[in-house]
């Protein structure tokens, strides 16, 4: 199944990355990026035997899961991380 080569997983992240390019206004697809990324790494791992066969994904379902759930995780990552660095002077003429 296509799922479980990592060059569709590769080719998705830049995908959502050309998504994020045109659509600036909000972050949207860069998590989903990250995580297609991530997703890519982890079975061309899963494909030359570096993890142990504990954490091998079978159904193409749960790695389908994996990666929404990665980018779910990122999206609230980046989410602190912009909430943090926005000022908190209630000062009326900053701008």
């Amino acid at each position: 199944m296509f799922v479980f080569i990592f060059q569709t997983w590769i080719v998705i992240g830049i995908a959502f990355l050309v998504f994020e390019l045109f659509d600036g206004s909000t972050i949207f697809f860069l998590p989903l990026s990250l995580s297609s990324f991530v997703t890519s790494a982890y079975v061309f791992a899963l494909e030359n035997v570096f993890l142990p066969s504990i954490l091998f994904f079978d159904q193409w379902y749960e790695l389908l899961l994996f990666w929404a759930l990665l980018g779910l995780i990122i999206s609230l990552a980046l989410v602190k991380f912009w909430k943090r660095s926005t000022f908190d002077d209630s000062d009326v003429n900053n701008y």
